[in-house]
């Protein structure tokens, strides 16, 4: 768990620099500078193009995670992974083709400046593919701070000066968009230079490793994380296209600036992840089970407990932070989809790595099942939501599918393995979030919003982590406060 923590510590710090540069550009640039149409047309370009680089990398980010340990030595395993990510790209710009007219005829009527842009979007795919790839021979190498550090400030800071720059008129709107092709271009190029900086980076052009029945292991490996990362990724992504063909790019960004917000909470639970699923791949080689048990309680109370404090602090702070927000008059319909958005993250973050478990096994295919009903399941759910609740009927739509598709995860992996997260700790979490929550329904609201912010996020932060180290929620948490005290002479 050590190389965990470090990792996870360096890279949660990196993701939140990021989600401060975030915050500006989305809940300040963004809505000084665009308007609700825009707003909701940038996050549809962006949430098509991951959606599409999901089905166009074909599962190698995966399968590379998983054959890393036994193909590390072969030097022509991360060029084959990034050939076959590019001829992914082909395929799925054939398909793309196919299926033009389907695809016109469902933004035409309520969104159709996505039409102009969708060529765009395709190049977009292609980038999003080559950085994934990238990412996932990082991970495997058990090192997550530079993919994080060029996705999650990198691409941030780069959109950050091209919406300056058409604030100020030096660019128009065309341009603006046409930047995003520039901003995930750098971050491709960033993270190969490190590599090279890092004497990382030794390849060829040998395949012969791929021989005798190799490759097709490969492929069919990625054939089935294909389809549970692009359930996931539908489960995750298809709440703003849909609304985007059923309500419009306006209310997009609405709920663009809402899901933001809300979506805060998972990223400590990101940071995790990525080097977890590096770790279990080793665990489940090794054959070592107690090691996989360890990991999975571990993960899923920790990131229950930042999660909770996370949100508790969002949602007592939620009509502070609209205020903060220009233009809020335009975006603040979207208040109480920040809690379901929230409640859905929270509710992954509960179940640990329940997700990783399953695909790093011999169960793998399971996923296979699981994420295609699921990802049925959000789109039946937001078809029948959006009409009756809109933007709102989309967050209950993304929080029902999540849960559900998180207890089918627990309920395998426990009868498969005879593993599961939860234990007391669980429930003094769940206790410890009640408490607080009551708490700040007690507390009075100040006219400063900035003063009322510090007050309450003060307070609620001390009543929850003390109560946490009090009743020894974490091990890992109450380790960690006793190296500051420790450090600051307190015991």
């Amino acid at each position: 768990m050590g190389i965990v923590i470090k990792q996870s510590i360096r890279s949660s710090i990196i993701s939140y620099i990021g989600v401060v540069i975030g915050y500006v550009n989305v809940l300040w640039l963004y809505t000084y500078f665009l308007s609700t149409e825009q707003v909701g047309l940038f996050r549809l370009i962006q949430s098509a193009s991951y959606l599409l680089a999901t089905f166009g990398q074909i599962g190698l980010a995966q399968s590379f995670i998983k054959f890393f340990p036994e193909f590390k030595n072969e030097k022509g395993f991360l060029p084959a992974t990034l050939l076959g990510g590019t001829l992914g790209f082909f395929v799925l710009c054939g398909a793309a083709l196919v299926f033009k007219d389907a695809i016109v005829g469902y933004f035409s009527q309520e969104s159709p400046l996505f039409i102009e842009y969708f060529q765009l979007t395709l190049l977009l795919t292609f980038l999003v593919i080559q950085f994934q790839l990238l990412e996932a021979y990082s991970r495997s190498l058990l090192k997550i701070t530079a993919p994080t550090f060029f996705r999650d400030i990198g691409l941030r800071v780069t959109t950050g000066i091209f919406l300056v720059l058409y604030g100020f008129s030096f660019i128009n709107f065309n341009q603006l968009v046409y930047s995003l092709l520039i901003v995930h271009g750098i971050a491709v190029i960033g993270l190969i230079i490190n590599f090279l900086k890092n004497k990382e980076l030794q390849v060829s052009l040998d395949f012969s490793f791929l021989r005798n029945g190799q490759l097709k292991r490969i492929m069919n490996y990625g054939f089935y994380s294909l389809i549970g990362a692009g359930g996931t990724q539908i489960i995750l992504l298809i709440d703003n296209i849909m609304i985007s063909g059923y309500e419009g790019l306006g209310n997009n960004g609405i709920y663009t600036i809402a899901f933001f917000i809300g979506v805060v909470i998972e990223m400590p639970k990101r940071a995790i992840t990525q080097i977890s699923s590096a770790l279990l791949s080793q665990s489940f080689n090794k054959n070592d089970m107690a090691a996989v048990n360890k990991l999975y309680k571990q993960t899923a109370i920790n990131q229950l407990l930042i999660g909770s404090l996370l949100l508790i602090g969002i949602w007592a702070n939620l009509t502070n932070i609209y205020s903060f927000i220009p233009n809020s008059e335009d975006y603040i319909a979207g208040f109480n989809v920040v809690l379901f958005i929230g409640l859905g993250k929270l509710s992954d973050m509960a179940f640990g790595t329940n997700g990783e478990i399953i695909v790093m096994s011999k169960y793998y295919r399971f996923n296979v099942i699981t994420v295609a009903i699921l990802a049925l399941l959000a789109v039946v759910l937001n078809t029948f939501l959006i009409p009756i609740y809109g933007i709102e009927g989309a967050a209950i739509a993304s929080f029902l599918a999540m849960l559900v598709f998180n207890l089918t995860k627990y309920v395998f992996v426990w009868m498969k393995f005879g593993i599961q997260p939860f234990s007391i700790a669980t429930l003094k979490m769940v206790g410890i979030s009640g408490t607080v929550l009551l708490l700040n329904s007690l507390l009075p609201s100040l006219d400063s919003s900035i003063l009322d912010i510090v007050v309450r996020s003060t307070t609620i932060s001390l009543v929850f982590l003390g109560l946490t180290y009090g009743l020894k929620v974490s091990e890992e948490f109450n380790g960690v406060i006793n190296q500051v005290f420790t450090k600051l002479k307190l015991r």
